[in-house]
């Protein structure tokens, strides 16, 4: 037979609710069978009535809940481990020893050479431009227009009739203002007064073109001049 003190805490428990309960049956068992066994002797004759007794039964009590299960331990988290150590730098190798260079040789002195003399040129002096000759107002207005004569005769030479305009037998004149540098460039061109054929206007201006003008005269203007022609391109 095993102590109490070996018996776990629940059976224990449940082994004392069980006697409790018994023990509490046995004495309602024995007062029932005295009160029977008290209502079973004889009595006045006169008391025929029932007696009515009560039997007030006992609710068990109720079991006592099993306690939880007490948590499993957690096991200890393990130690970290320490760093590893850092690697050691290889030691520095000591620097070179510096070789010593030789000394430079002295070089000789050498002696100053007499400067020569530079010979005196002496510096030309500047020659002065030569004058031009004075032209008055009306010599250089008779040399600009022979000069103009000469571009129109030159660009009327040089104009060709297109095939176009000479089918269909048209004919024209158109106004053209050309602008030529002293010496001879053509610097523009452009339809001051169109004939009302493009055709015509398109080979006045290409007679322009093609015309090579000579250099402005010594008594014409020194800057570029402006001159207006009239091309006439007529029937042949």
């Amino acid at each position: 037979m095993s102590r109490s003190g070996d018996i776990p805490p629940g059976l224990q428990e449940r082994d004392l609710f069980a006697r409790a309960l018994g023990a509490a049956l046995i004495v309602e068992i024995l007062f029932v069978i005295g009160v029977v066994h008290f209502a079973n002797q004889a009595g006045p004759v006169a008391d025929h009535q029932p007696r009515i007794m009560k039997i007030q039964m006992m609710a068990p009590q109720p079991k006592p809940r099993p306690l939880p299960k007490p948590p499993k331990p957690m096991p200890p988290l393990p130690k970290p481990l320490p760093p590893p150590p850092l690697p050691m730098a290889p030691p520095k190798p000591p620097p070179p020893t510096p070789i010593p260079r030789p000394l430079p040789k002295p070089r000789p002195i050498a002696h100053p050479q007499p400067v020569k003399p530079i010979p005196h040129v002496a510096t030309p002096k500047p020659q002065p431009p030569p004058q031009q000759p004075v032209v008055s107002a009306a010599e250089q207005e008779n040399a600009t227009e022979r000069y103009a004569a000469l571009v129109h005769q030159s660009v009327q030479d040089d104009l060709r009739v297109p095939r176009q305009v000479a089918m269909m037998r048209l004919h024209g004149i158109t106004t053209v203002a050309i602008r030529v540098a002293p010496s001879g460039t053509l610097l523009g061109d452009s339809i001051l007064r169109s004939s009302g054929f493009p055709p015509i206007d398109n080979a006045a201006l290409a007679a322009v073109r093609a015309t090579r003008f000579p250099p402005f005269s010594a008594r014409m203007s020194h800057h570029p001049i402006t001159f207006t022609l009239r091309v006439d391109l007529h029937r042949k």
